[in-house]
């Protein structure tokens, strides 16, 4: 049995875990938890844990300020769901759309809450969330990346997980995007997700709360703004040590996607030939503008897309996808490929 190991613990896969009888499964959480109860931990921000927690107040009114930084001044701010929240330890596992997601949710909540963050962005947004706590990650990317490199990537993120695991069995609540990325399409409520977050709360044996955040945008603005947001937290999901991860996602699945379509009904429904190219233009070139901000890397954020790299999506548009000066969405790079070699060989493009 090939195991992963960090220190003096071994950590089992899930497909190994799947091969433990009951009881082998029950001593080797046993054993998991008693070693994270001596365990120092390591990708956590200074302050974390001590000051983080004391500091929840003046957290709520930063968080309402930078909440209307990034969106408007008058920006209405709605929440709903909280009677879903149970008394103790959580993972919030939460859509992510933009900027705001890392923000908007903080005073809605009556605990202090870590956040899983990558560590790879503009510092300034990083203190911003300081005061909160930070469990920092950091992400790979598959075409630049060496191996080695990609090793140390690998182990920083296990003990992130690590961390993240020991929180919650100390009573620490945890906001985590399994997204892994800002989910920009026009089409899909949600983008592919990991259950690394799953996996997590079974581990710990927490609750999942599901959160959406949905933005309403000013039409007759040159510039991208935000007039609305609207978080619901969902109903909580529990996992057994025994239950089927994959059904708990699905679960998580179809509680966001009714959230969030919930959600945009109440805005109206319209028409796609209704809604201009330069609305969703200004949308992208504003997101494009934050994540110049926070210093991300499009295309290692594109690359982090649980199943990116899937056939379907080397052709199809995942997300963000860049516009020409027509407002017309450009073609992916596998797509810019066989138009060229289509050109070379005199075929004709398709109507």
């Amino acid at each position: 049995m090939i195991m992963k190991k960090v220190e003096n613990i071994k950590i089992l896969s899930m497909k190994e875990e799947a091969e433990l009888s009951p009881e082998e499964l029950i001593t080797y959480y046993n054993s998991l938890k008693e070693y994270l109860l001596k365990r120092k931990y390591t990708n956590l921000t200074p302050g974390a844990l001590h000051i983080g927690p004391k500091l929840k107040k003046i957290t709520n009114k930063l968080a309402t300020k930078v909440t209307k930084m990034f969106s408007s001044k008058n920006v209405k701010i709605i929440s709903d769901g909280q009677e879903n929240i149970p008394d103790g330890p959580v993972i919030f596992a939460h859509t992510h759309q933009g900027i705001l997601d890392g923000f908007v949710w903080i005073p809605q909540i009556d605990r202090h809450c870590f956040i899983l963050h990558g560590s790879d962005v503009n510092k300034l947004l990083l203190m911003c969330q300081y005061n909160t706590g930070l469990i920092l990650t950091k992400k790979s990317m598959s075409g630049r990346d060496t191996d080695e490199k990609k090793k140390i990537v690998k182990k920083y993120n296990l003990n992130a997980k690590m961390d993240m695991i020991e929180l919650l069995i100390n009573g620490h609540s945890i906001s985590y995007f399994p997204e892994g990325t800002w989910n920009l399409s026009p089409n899909k409520l949600h983008l592919p997700i990991n259950i690394g977050f799953l996996d997590i709360a079974k581990k710990a044996g927490v609750p999942v709360i599901p959160v959406v955040h949905e933005f309403t945008y000013k039409s007759d603005s040159d510039k991208e703004k935000i007039e609305k947001v609207h978080s619901r937290f969902g109903k909580p999901i529990c996992i057994d040590f025994n239950d089927n991860i994959f059904e708990k996602l699905k679960e998580y699945e179809e509680q966001i996607s009714t959230m969030r379509w919930e959600l945009i009904e109440e805005k109206g429904i319209y028409e796609r030939k209704y809604i201009s190219t330069e609305e969703y233009s200004r949308f992208l070139n504003g997101n494009y503008r934050n994540l110049k901000l926070g210093k991300l890397d499009i295309e290692k954020e594109q690359d982090n897309i649980f199943g990116a790299k899937d056939d379907f999506y080397k052709f199809h548009h995942i997300n963000a996808v860049p516009v020409n000066e027509k407002g017309e969405l450009e073609p992916t790079n596998e797509v810019k490929k066989i138009i060229k070699i289509n050109e070379e060989h005199g075929i004709a493009r398709p109507l």
